[in-house]
């Protein structure tokens, strides 16, 4: 773990991850001291952006939060303000070619697109409990797989751009086997875990959480070294890597608390809170 010292007091640029940072997939909700730290931060001058690999729709529940912008696909697409200031989906042959590769190796898909996120039958059946609550009726995990932009593949609108595939039920040989088929510059990442297999969520190798964040700053015309960046996967790393200030969730993997400055508590122990007050922005 780093050792970089925190200027207290400091107006910053933050940049939270969503899965497991923001929202939990254990309880199924964002803790109320999440959005209270963010609430306050911006009220004293800071700034604060989602910086996801969810595609735009599968962040549908997050638009109306109180952040300045949001980051999707892992760098692809960025927007300040409501404004689109970077993007770069994935090309629509590469897509086809991605789909078949993931069905080949036996595994779910989902394609991750503003209007929706398309995912196969396979793919639903292997998600749908991380979008609710553990105890949720199927009524109530169909109804919060909508709202998370989940549409079924063969409601798939052809004409939405895709930024990010997913592959559900990874196990260590299909991940290992994926990686060695997947084309240049595409690279998969293990970003949900769960008993019956990681998900894993395959983009551009050449586009970064890290490259989005400096879209951002410099559409801004701020400075790199007013950045935090806060996460807990391995999606996360460069992120943390290149912020001035990384901080790993006290629920995070021991990859990306190596390479943090500062690990937090859990996300279902005010993890993001307690971040907030250790950087001195509330």
């Amino acid at each position: 773990m780093g050792k970089k010292m925190v200027e207290q007091h400091m107006k910053k640029l933050l940049f939270l991850d969503i899965d497991n940072t923001l929202y939990s997939g254990k309880s199924g909700v964002v803790p109320a001291s999440a959005l209270q730290a963010i609430r306050q931060a911006r009220a004293n001058g800071s700034m604060v952006f989602l910086c996801t690999g969810r595609s735009r729709a599968e962040a549908s529940r997050y638009l109306d939060y109180p952040v300045d912008g949001f980051i999707f696909g892992s760098g692809s697409r960025c927007e300040v303000a409501g404004k689109v200031i970077y993007d770069h989906p994935i090309d629509a042959g590469m897509v086809q070619t991605l789909a078949q590769l993931i069905r080949s190796c036996g595994k779910g898909v989902l394609m991750g697109g503003n209007e929706g996120s398309y995912v196969d039958e396979k793919c639903w059946t292997d998600v749908v409990n991380y979008f609710s609550k553990p105890d949720a009726d199927e009524a109530t995990k169909i109804k919060d797989m909508h709202e998370n932009g989940m549409v079924p593949m063969k409601n798939r609108n052809l004409s939405d751009s895709i930024y990010k595939m997913g592959a559900s039920k990874l196990h260590s040989d299909s991940f290992d086997q994926l990686v060695k088929r997947l084309p240049k510059p595409f690279r998969l990442i293990q970003t949900l875990s769960s008993p019956e297999g990681d998900f894993g969520d395959i983009s551009d190798g050449t586009i970064m959480k890290k490259d989005g964040i400096r879209h951002v700053v410099e559409y801004l015309g701020r400075g790199m070294e007013e950045t935090v960046g806060i996460g807990d996967s391995g999606n996360d790393i460069d992120m943390l890597e290149t912020c001035a200030i990384g901080i790993a969730m006290g629920n995070a993997s021991e990859e990306v608390k190596k390479v943090a400055d500062w690990v937090t508590t859990d996300i279902d122990e005010d993890g993001i809170y307690n971040a907030f007050a250790y950087l001195g922005v509330l």
